[in-house]
């Protein structure tokens, strides 16, 4: 006898306050209302990602049961609308380009492109078709990842996957173009695999002088390199980039930044955690992705701190956090625990070195642009030589009063293993 799914249903009861709570303005000039998000979420989306509803206890990427957080159900609308506006994007000439995680994407949006890092790529890559459940939605990533694998190499991790969805044309990315020796092995190799593939897709590596930080050259070093990948991707968008229009991304995304930071902070300072895991951890990917759209989740980051303030003052804890939940800090690129188990565990998460870094540094938004990124991208603590990785670490666990740190990593994260 088959076992029925559980099915996550946003609860009618909730409606006519979220309607009140205001829609969306995007990148690109239009609008979404709160109405047309509710309809979404609640007609058509189920239909479309039925994978994204499933509430049983392994569905990891599952959606918060945290229901009358509405900034968490805008990030929801964020993450599966992101399809529809990366082919819309696309389709009016705006470049996809393809990153990895370590660096801070405002050249990329200011010289008019998207910037995806290897998860999003994947993701867009699995909903291409609809209608799947979750078992049939790992099986279509196995497919992907299998062919990646026999692409490229079996012995690499899992994100070979997001590379073989662009090599065989599965979405439609415009540019390689991450950063050089950053993070672990295995992205390194995936990257150094596009310099030698018969396809003609543009690319370019941004070089990353890793372990020299702290030389004087490395500034202008890497300042010339940011000036190269605006340039190459001026050429796809056909976006004139001046100093100015790089000053004004700079200035947008330190919002992003600075709201995330303050966001955490208020999280840390709580009794008791105002928000669950999933809605918490939501916040650095946020700041770090903006799910292909910098203006839009700027202004869920904005209702988010909002929401949170409004729980500390009258003592609301997050949907499904234990009382007196143990505090977990979790270290590592890429993996992480699944947040349900942790709170069914008793505990919750507190922070996460790898999504904490790029949001930890505000840009200098006064003087030449490109060496005031190239400064903040070197100072990035998780990017940093080990030791002072280390003494970043310890000072965010003891701010974020964990009780218990997790170190994750997979069999390709040698530069994490050695750590």
């Amino acid at each position: 006898m088959a076992v029925k799914e559980k099915v996550f249903k946003y609860p009618e009861e909730i409606k006519a306050d979220f309607l009140q709570s205001g829609g969306l303005k995007f990148s690109d000039g239009t609008e979404v209302s709160a109405a047309e998000i509710w309809r979404f979420l609640t007609e058509e989306a189920p239909q479309r990602f039925p994978h994204a509803f499933d509430a049983s206890a392994n569905s990891i990427g599952k959606l918060s049961d945290d229901v009358w957080f509405f900034a968490g159900l805008k990030r929801a609308y964020l993450t599966l609308t992101m399809k529809d506006r990366l082919f819309k994007a696309h389709d009016n000439g705006v470049p996809i380009v393809m990153i990895q995680g370590g660096q801070t994407l405002d050249p990329y949006y200011a010289a008019g492109g998207i910037p995806l890092r290897p998860g999003y790529v994947m993701q867009w890559a699995r909903d291409i078709q609809e209608g799947l459940n979750l078992r049939q939605l790992d099986s279509a990533g196995l497919e992907i990842l299998e062919k990646g694998r026999r692409k490229i190499s079996i012995e690499a991790c899992n994100q070979v996957a997001a590379h073989a969805a662009v090599a065989n044309n599965i979405v439609p990315v415009d540019l390689i173009a991450p950063y050089l020796c950053l993070r672990c092995s295995d992205m390194s190799f995936l990257v150094e695999t596009h310099r030698y593939k018969e396809e003609q897709r543009p690319k370019y590596l941004v070089d990353f002088p890793i372990n020299q930080t702290g030389k004087p050259y490395t500034v202008d070093y890497v300042a010339e390199q940011l000036r190269g990948l605006v340039q190459e991707i001026s050429k796809l968008s056909r976006k004139e980039v001046t100093d100015e229009t790089l000053r004004q991304e700079i200035k947008r995304q330190n919002k992003a930044r600075r709201l995330a930071q303050e966001i955490i902070e208020l999280w840390w300072s709580a009794e008791q955690p105002p928000l669950n895991s999933t809605d918490f951890f939501s916040i650095p990917f946020l700041a770090n992705d903006f799910v292909g759209d910098p203006e839009a989740t700027i202004q869920v980051l904005a209702e988010t701190k909002k929401e949170v303030l409004y729980r500390i003052e009258h003592k609301i804890k997050g949907t499904g956090v234990a009382d007196k939940a143990k505090r977990v800090f979790v270290c590592g690129s890429c993996v992480g625990p699944n947040s349900t188990s942790v709170e069914r565990a008793g505990a919750v998460l507190v922070g996460r070195d790898d999504n904490f870094s790029c949001n930890s540094v505000l840009v200098k938004e006064e003087g030449d642009p490109y060496r005031n990124l190239a400064a903040a991208i070197l100072s990035f603590p998780y990017e940093l030589p080990t030791e002072q990785r280390a003494d970043w670490t310890v000072e965010m666990v003891k701010k974020s009063r964990a009780d218990g740190v997790l170190f994750m990593y997979n069999w390709g994260c040698n530069y994490q293993t050695s750590v």
